[in-house]
């Protein structure tokens, strides 16, 4: 029998299991829910928890009756708000014997793109598509174009954030259907204003968004609506009162508002973008983290470099550094003993670290650090983010090298991890210390009792050696090895 997988995500309402086999194919589903879905992000009552822990132990049984013994529990962002999350998980560890793991926006949004690439590739296969994930506190808006990823953005204005700014302000404001439009407008100017240049398309893609997919998918998978449509509920909710909504379009009257406000909110993106269609999909986060594609990190670096673009970051030298920072990753694998998750984060680093600069050249490093630390990487964990700001922050042969020793915000296996990918990183930034891009072919040799580089080079490499020495020290000090630069080749 092929080896199964199961993934188990927990929300703050419900669990959801997906069991998989090699290739990713579904073996089975299941989708139970444990609590009533609220607008604020409260508490779990004791009632709930345990019909949630309940609901646990169901699909560990299921597990083992399909014999899977490789199982991951994830949590969502929401279920990590959630004023006693800390003392739920701790149940959920306990009874289940997993370790769950945090998913945030970032990532959630990330998953269900993995998951429309993998299970409705066809749609993306546009000459321009934009993909619009609506989560109940944010929405995020991704650009393709020919199925290549360009950049991400998004914005804290979710439908739910939305509902409970609305019910504030419908004290003291009479004509609330008529302002929503122009309140949602002025939170999303910075939005616009800040996002990179793209071309128009006449279909927009919507993943999340449950409450708007359930009225119109009517559990079908995938399904294509004009942007009329969308106008004639919104009018309609403007127009007539609630019961009258709920029985024509079958819905909660629960649900009312936040069909509205999510209806709303894409009728606005999609004016933005100037789409007149919204393909929408049944695809979940889930449905991204059970499947596999070995592109899709390259989507994590295409976002650092628009990342790296905001700040202006040199474009020669950083894509130099990053082709040194993996050149040496790879001819040094016995040494460091990294991961491939680790290359990914490494490459992130190598494109970023020189943002600080932005603000002031000078200890430019310590500025790389706060910018980084306050910015959603597409793709990333919180606690990968915290890594890639730390590394470029000792990136430096200016930052203190025992500094890393007493930072208490990461476990010691996560200091060693960021030590030795700052390293790397700080003798590939030293080989283009000039900025003239000289070095035209690296080599790597291991020896007993010293590493040596060796740069190709018709120019001198005087400036390149000495700084390379000097950053070499905290390489020697990580592994336990000294490393040398070296030149080769006829001088011009």
């Amino acid at each position: 029998m092929a080896k199964l997988q199961g993934v188990i995500l927990l929300n703050t309402d419900a669990a959801a299991l997906q069991i998989v086999d090699s290739r990713g194919r579904q073996i089975e589903h299941v989708k139970r829910e444990y609590s009533e879905k609220n607008l604020p992000l409260a508490s779990f009552s004791a009632e709930v928890m345990q019909r949630a822990l309940s609901q646990l132990q169901r699909f560990q049984q299921l597990l083992r009756d399909y014999g899977v013994e490789d199982v991951r529990l994830y949590g969502s962002e929401n279920l990590s708000k959630m004023l006693n999350a800390i003392y739920f998980v701790d149940q959920v560890e306990n009874v289940t014997g997993l370790e769950l793991l945090w998913l945030n926006a970032n990532q959630e949004n990330y998953y269900r793109q993995l998951a429309l690439r993998v299970h409705d590739e066809k749609i993306l296969n546009e000459r321009y598509a934009f993909v619009l994930g609506v989560s109940s506190t944010r929405i995020d808006l991704s650009y393709f174009e020919n199925n290549q990823f360009k950049f991400s953005q998004h914005s804290a204005i979710g439908p739910v954030r939305l509902t409970q700014s609305i019910r504030d302000m419908a004290a003291e404001i009479t004509e609330i259907p008529d302002l929503i439009p122009e309140f949602i407008d002025s939170k999303l100017a910075d939005f616009w204003h800040m996002l990179p240049p793209f071309q128009a398309t006449d279909t927009i893609i919507l993943l999340g968004a449950d409450v708007l997919n359930q009225l119109f998918l009517n559990k079908k998978p995938k399904t294509t609506i004009h942007k009329s449509e969308l106008q004639s509920l919104i009018r309609s909710f403007n127009q007539r009162n609630k019961q009258a909504i709920a029985e024509q379009y079958s819905i909660d009257l629960n649900d009312i508002w936040m069909v509205f406000m999510e209806a709303v909110l894409v009728v606005e993106v999609m004016s933005a973008v100037g789409a007149s269609n919204l393909h929408m999909s049944s695809l979940t986060v889930l449905d991204g983290l059970v499947v596999k594609d070995n592109n899709a990190q390259n989507d994590i670096i295409t976002a650092a470099r628009g990342i790296a673009d905001r700040y202006m970051v040199e474009e020669k030298h950083r894509e130099l550094v990053l082709r040194y920072a993996w050149r040496l990753f790879d001819h040094l694998k016995r040494i460091h003993r990294l991961s491939a998750r680790d290359r990914l984060l490494l490459g992130v680093a190598a494109l970023t670290h020189d943002v600080g600069s932005f603000i002031n050249s000078q200890k430019h490093y310590q500025y790389s650090e706060e910018i980084l630390e306050g910015i959603d990487f597409h793709g990333l964990s919180t606690s990968e983010q915290r890594m890639i700001a730390s590394i470029a922050r000792y990136h430096s042969a200016e930052t203190p090298d025992n500094a890393l020793r007493s930072t208490q915000e990461f476990s010691p296996r996560q200091r060693m991890r960021i030590a030795k990918m700052a390293a790397l990183l700080r003798l590939a930034d030293a080989l283009d210390d000039s900025r003239l891009q000289k070095i035209s072919k690296l080599t790597v040799s291991i020896g007993t009792e010293k590493i040596t580089v060796i740069g190709q080079s018709a120019a001198d490499l005087q400036l390149e050696m000495y700084i390379f020495a000097q950053k070499a020290h905290f390489f020697e000090a990580v592994f336990g090895l000294p490393i040398v630069l070296k030149r080769q080749g006829k001088r011009s």
